[in-house]
Parts: structure tokens; sequence; C-alpha cells
């Protein structure tokens, strides 16, 4: 037999092979099936024991492929089971330190040495029983007072000695920082994302997911653990908000969320906000909002050290004769934080004539940032606040806005610190002893005659 007509016999064969697989699938009985067909079916069924048909490059890619995505999946939930894991250990562990805090109290640091530090009990108890409200209290805290007038001193005390149940923030000059603020007052991490949260991060669009920033991640915790506290301690934590006039100027938005969420916080009696302030314009605009329906009034406000205080802390803690203490009482009053500057320069042998004109210049850039100087835009109405403010000590506030054209400009004047709004009583007055000093000095400049000066003692 010829090759040629091998090969035709070969390609005849693979044909009737393929013919007989496709009776059996179809059903066709072999019986059917022409006589060469049954004939090829023999040897088909007799080279099956040989070694099996080759598989196409198709076919192991398939399989590969199979195989690389069951071991990916695999390892991914090896992972994110582990992750989980940890991500939840993280959570619970973050909510025992959370609930620990507030058991305990944030207890803030006092910076000040006991022989530097101004005792002002009365204050200190009147805080204190603000920082321990009853069950059923329904309203929160606004406490007012002049940078230097020591409210955050007074305040860290009162907080520290209540201890149990009272957070204490610092809202920091920096707004960065501001979650780092709260993350340490309730002692843990407020960002901790899993891996696995990372990873869907960067897969998932969030674009329509809402945002969080950490300070509101914390505060939305503090409102839980405010729960598990009153339902251990039957009545409501607090939470104090201090140096909140860092937030009027550069993100009311938030002064107004924290305003809100304590007056809704008050409703429920869930926790009692207390706010700290050192300018006027913290409490005019929280007072123009509706949120203030649930303010405690009338506000608490610090003030000055009374002359007895202060001659005190001059003669008995910084050891100056009485005769000097007069003089520097005289120039600056009652604000620690002026009081405390002029003695340390009167003790480190500066001459009270140099101190005087110190703190004169000092005080006069603020009446040039208020304009109130000659030739400046509120010089002539500025004549007349001084005037009347010097024959009646204060003003109703009314009464003082009254004084300029319009709103705006009044209150423009009343945040350069030359005079300074009082919400307890609601009314306007020198912010400080030492701006009254710098009128005395100056009375040409205001047409101000000497029978107008009363001796006014800082309460």
């Amino acid at each position: 037999m010829s090759s040629l007509d091998k090969a035709v016999i070969v390609d005849n064969e693979k044909d009737s092979v393929i013919l007989l697989q496709e009776h059996a699938e179809s059903g066709v009985p072999k019986s059917l099936c022409s006589p060469s067909e049954q004939k090829i079916d023999i040897s088909f069924s007799f080279t099956n024991s040989s070694p099996p048909l080759r598989i196409s490059e198709v076919s192991i890619l398939s399989i590969v492929l199979s195989s690389v995505m069951g071991l990916v999946v695999s390892i991914l939930l090896f992972f994110v089971s582990g992750d989980v894991i940890y991500a939840f250990g993280r959570s619970k562990y973050n909510e025992y330190l959370l609930n620990k805090t507030v058991e305990e109290g944030t207890r803030p640091k006092i910076d000040i040495s006991d022989d530097k530090l101004v005792s002002r009990p009365l204050v200190v108890e009147r805080l204190k029983k603000i920082l321990q409200p009853d069950r059923d209290q329904s309203y929160y805290y606004l406490i007012c007072g002049e940078h230097g007038t020591g409210k955050t001193t007074l305040t860290r005390i009162a907080s520290s000695e209540v201890g149990c149940g009272v957070i204490y923030v610092d809202i920091p000059a920096n707004l960065n920082e501001l979650g780092g603020a709260f993350g340490n007052a309730i002692n843990f991490a407020l960002e901790k994302v899993s891996v696995t949260g990372q990873w869907l991060r960067k897969i998932k669009s969030d674009v329509d997911a809402p945002k969080f920033s950490e300070w509101e991640k914390a505060l939305k915790a503090l409102r839980h653990a405010s729960e598990v506290y009153k339902a251990k301690h039957d009545k409501p934590m607090v939470i104090v908000y201090d140096n909140v006039s860092h937030l009027v100027h550069e993100n009311q938005k938030i002064l107004d969320i924290l305003q809100d969420d304590a007056k809704h916080s008050a409703d429920d009696r869930k926790y009692i906000a207390v706010f700290v302030c050192s300018e006027g314009s913290v409490p005019r605009r929280m007072e123009s909002r509706s949120a203030w329906s649930r303010a405690k009034t009338p506000v608490m406000e610090i003030g000055d050290l009374s002359k007895e205080e202060s001659m005190k802390y001059l003669i008995k803690k910084r050891d100056i004769k009485e005769v000097d203490a007069n003089k520097l009482f005289d120039l600056v009053g009652g604000r620690i934080i002026e009081l405390k500057t002029v003695a340390d320069d009167f003790l480190a042998g500066i001459e009270f004539e140099i101190i005087k004109q110190q703190v004169l210049n000092k005080v006069e850039k603020k009446f040039n940032t208020a304009q109130l100087l000659r030739k400046q835009l509120y010089h002539e109405v500025g004549k007349k606040v001084i005037k009347d403010l010097l024959d009646s000590k204060e003003l109703g506030f009314t009464t003082f806005m009254e004084f300029f054209d319009n709103y705006e400009e009044a209150s423009k004047v009343l945040e350069t610190n030359v005079f300074s709004y009082h919400p307890e009583k609601n009314t306007v007055s020198f912010q400080s002893q030492s701006i009254e000093f710098y009128i005395r000095e100056n009375a040409k400049i205001f047409n101000i005659f000497p029978s107008c000066f009363k001796i006014i003692e800082v309460d």
C-alpha cells in the first residue's frame, strides 16, 4: 500500500471517529452505524486506553487563571478577616478608653505654680456648681471674660476638682489641630482606618458619601459615651469648650454646629455643654441664633481681681512694697495677666516710668486700630462715648450702639479691645483699667477735663 493510500485511510478513520461521537451524543444506536463506522468505533474504544487526547492551549489558560483567582481570593479572605477582627478590636478598645475617660474626667493640668497662683475660691465654687448638673438639666452655659482675667486657669481648676464626668476640650488657635484637641480630650486616636478600609477607599468612589471630620467623629463618640454615663450615674456628663473665641473669626460654622449640638443635647438631657470665651463677638453671635433658647441666662462673667485681691497678690506673693503695688494697680488694675507682667518688669529692676510708658504705647495701638485718635474716622463719636463712660462707668448696649451710624460700625469698634461688651448685664465699659489710665494721661486728645474723672475700682 502506498503512503498516499495510508494517509487517505487515516483521514477517513478520523472522520469516522468524529461521526461516531456525533451519533453517540445525538442518541443514534450503534447498530444503525455503517460497518466501517462500527469498526472504527472498536479501534477508538481500544485507543482510549492509551494516553488522553491533547488539551488545547485555551483550556490550559483557563485552568491556570482559575487557580490564580482561587489563590487570590483565599489570600484576600485571609487578610480581610484578620483586618476586620483588628478593626473591631480597636473600635471596642477605643470605646473602652472613652468611657473610662468620661468616668474619671479629663482633669486638665494647671501650668501655674502655687506661689504665682491667685486663689479665687468664690469663682471656682460657682464653676464647680455648673460642672455638676442635676438629672433633668435642660440648658447649656456660656462663660465670658476678657483676655487675661484667668478664665482658663479657673476653669481648669474647677474641672480638675470635679473630675468625674467632665471632658475639657481646649480649642486650638490653628483649627487644623481641632481634631487632635478632641482626640487628646477623649483619650484615643480618632482616625484608625483598617487596611481593608484603605483599599476600599481607593477602589470605591465616595463622591456621594457624607464626609466627617475628626472632631465631628469625636463629637459623635461623645454623644454615645454620654448615654452610657447617664445610664450609669443618672445625670448628664459635661463637655467644656475653652477658648471658643478662636472659632468666631476663623470658622463660625464650627461654633454654630457646637452650639446647635449643645442645644439638642440639652433638650434630650444627654450632656451639658459649657462654652468659655474671651471676646464679646462670641456671645453676640450665639445670642442671635435660635439655639440660644437653651442657654442659661444671665451669662456668667469672670472679671478682674478686686483691689484687695490685687494688692494681696502684689504684696504677699510678689513681695512688692505697698506704695509701689498701688502704682502698679492704678496702671493696669486687676487684670491678672497685665498685673503679672508689670510685676515681673518691676522686680527685674525696670523703673516704673518706663513700665508705664510701655503700657501706654500698647494701649495707644488699640486706639489707633479702633480709629479713635485725632483725625481718624471715629474720633468724634469716640469722644462722646468716652465722656459718658467716665461719667457712668457702664453704658447699656443699645445706648452704645446709638452713638454710631450703624450696627456694623459699632461692632467694628467694639472688637478692637478699647471697649468691652458684658453679656451678663448687656452693657459696655472700658476694656481694662489701662485703657482708662491712657485716657487720663491723654485727656486733651478727647477733650476731657479733670472733673470728668472718677476713681473707679474694679469689682
